[in-house]
C-alpha cells in the first residue's frame, strides 16, 4: 500500500466520522487512525529506498559514460597511431615524401577532430545524464518530502483533535 493510499484512507476516515453537535468536530476512530499511522511508518522505508536506487542509478550511468569516453579516446588514440605509421610507410624521396606528410597531417587532423567530436559528445552525454539524474533525484526528494510534511500535519490536527475530544467530557463533568 502506498503513502498516498494510505493518506487517502485517512482522508475517508474523517469524512464519515460523526459530527459532534453544535461544532464543527468529528469524532474518529482512534484505532483506525493509529493503523494508517502505522502503514504510513512502513511505507516510508521504501519511499526512501525509490530515493537511494535513483542516486545509485546515477552514479552506474556516469560511469557507464565515463567507461565510453575513456573507450573513445583510446580508439582516436589508436587512429593517430595509424594514421602516423602510415606516414612513416608512405615517406620517400621528394614529392612523394611531401604527399605522404601533407596525407599524414589530414589523416591526423581528422582522427583529432574526429577524437575531439566524440569526446565532446560523450561530455555533453554526460552533463545531461548528471543534470536529468540530479533533477529526477530532487524531484523524488522534494516529493517524500512533501509527503512526510502532509502526514506529519495530518497526525498532528489528529491528535490535537482527539486531545480536545477527550479533554471535552471531562470538562463538562467537572462544571456539573
Amino acid at each position: 500500500m502506498t503513502i498516498d493510499e494510505i493518506i487517502e484512507m485517512m482522508e475517508e476516515l474523517l469524512d464519515n466520522s460523526s459530527a459532534v453537535p453544535f461544532s464543527n468536530k468529528k469524532m474518529i476512530d482512534c484505532e483506525q487512525m493509529r493503523d494508517y499511522i502505522d502503514n504510513i511508518r512502513l511505507s516510508l522505508p521504501s519511499e526512501i529506498k525509490k530515493a537511494k536506487e535513483t542516486e545509485t542509478n546515477k552514479d552506474a550511468i556516469i560511469a557507464e559514460a565515463n567507461a565510453e569516453a575513456d573507450r573513445i579516446r583510446k580508439e582516436a588514440d589508436g587512429y593517430v597511431e595509424n594514421a602516423k605509421e602510415k606516414a612513416k610507410e608512405i615517406v620517400s624521396e621528394g614529392e612523394i615524401t611531401r604527399q605522404a606528410k601533407e596525407y599524414a597531417a589530414q589523416l591526423i587532423r581528422q582522427a583529432q577532430e574526429e577524437a575531439d567530436g566524440i569526446i565532446a559528445q560523450a561530455n555533453s552525454k554526460e552533463a545531461d545524464i548528471r543534470a536529468a539524474l540530479t533533477e529526477s533525484l530532487n524531484r523524488s526528494l522534494s516529493e517524500a518530502q512533501s509527503v512526510l510534511q502532509k502526514n506529519l500535519d495530518d497526525v498532528t490536527s489528529t491528535i490535537e483533535a482527539v486531545e480536545k475530544l477527550n479533554a471535552k467530557p471531562a470538562e463538562t463533568v467537572e462544571e456539573s
